[in-house]
């Protein structure tokens, strides 16, 4: 297992330099530059233009921009904002804390819902069945980001005595924060619970017809012992890999969920910084969502060897 885990951290190094290659090369095909967003309508002469970009060192080539980046990266140095002029790492970070909680409260919500109503749809069948799965098929196919709209809409217009845009610092009041942002991580959890629910409905159909099963019932064992010690336990393997990749979705959702509900978190600080062109502070927000994702990849084989025990490493 050891030995696996420093394979996998060793890996995550060449990946996250492509990304930080690819992420730094697109960014600057794009039109435009943040000399042309901070000028917005306003007429600027070419000189003008010319000078703003040479401070930022945005005339040099590209190359050459990324090994300077690259190289401060490595000692820790992100970079300086464009736009708040202050460093990147500085800024980043307490936005980081904020869309982590969201993340983790909308996992949570996610994997209880998506267990749930597949577990329910597995054993109860019938009714419970297509109730579930056309339940399902609908979030499916409505994004977060509609689903997160309607949800403004619905407290805005039936619910005012409460507050939606009022997000709470948890250093202010902990309970109000955590309550400020059960909205936004139900809008969030809601398309995610869809894959965990289906693998789950899935996993336990599949489980349930194994001989092991069979002979557990044979022996009279009560539902609930079978269903815990039979079925749960054989059945939720593969459920922890898929609700571990979904939190590439829950990272990519947070963007436009942190922008609707107006929460400071670093979807939002990607989203504003997009509009702004301020090619530090999107690097590294590539670069931690990507190391996220890749640390839990790494997080959800080691859960899998743990639950499974025919599963080794070795």
């Amino acid at each position: 297992m050891t030995r696996m885990i420093a394979i996998r951290l060793a890996l995550m190094l060449p990946i996250l330099l492509g990304v930080s290659v690819v992420a730094f090369v697109l960014m600057r095909a794009l039109p435009g530059d943040f000399a042309l967003a901070a000028a917005g309508t306003t007429a600027v002469s070419p000189e003008a233009l010319a000078v703003i970009r040479h401070d930022l060192g945005l005339d040099r080539p590209v190359w050459a921009q990324y090994l300077s980046w690259l190289g401060h990266a490595l000692t820790g140095d992100l970079g300086t904002s464009f736009t708040t002029k202050r460093k990147v790492l500085g800024e980043l970070l307490p936005r980081l804390a904020v869309t982590a909680e969201l993340t983790a409260i909308a996992a949570i919500m996610a994997f209880a819902l998506g267990v749930t109503t597949g577990l329910a749809s597995a054993r109860l069948k019938g009714a419970a069945d297509w109730l579930v799965r056309g339940l399902n098929g609908l979030l499916l196919a409505v994004p977060n980001f509609v689903v997160g709209t309607l949800i403004v809409l619905l407290f805005g217009l039936y619910f005012p005595e409460i507050a939606i845009f009022n997000y709470v610092a948890f250093a202010a009041d902990p309970l109000g924060n955590i309550a400020s942002l059960l909205l936004p991580a139900f809008a969030l959890a809601l398309t995610v619970s869809v894959t965990i629910s289906e693998n789950t409905r899935a996993a336990v159909l599949e489980v349930a017809s194994q001989d092991y099963v069979m002979v557990a019932k044979a022996k009279g064992l009560r539902p609930r012992t079978i269903l815990r010690d039979y079925l749960g336990r054989n059945a939720i393997t593969p459920v922890i890999t898929a609700a571990g990749l979904q939190l590439a979705a829950l990272l990519g959702g947070s963007i436009l969920i942190e922008t609707i509900f107006t929460i400071p978190g670093m979807g939002q600080f990607l989203f504003d910084s997009i509009a702004t062109r301020d090619y530090p502070v999107i690097q590294a927000i590539v670069l931690v969502s990507a190391t996220i994702v890749l640390l839990v990849n790494v997080a959800v084989d080691i859960a899998y060897a743990r639950v499974d025990a025919r599963v080794s490493y070795e």
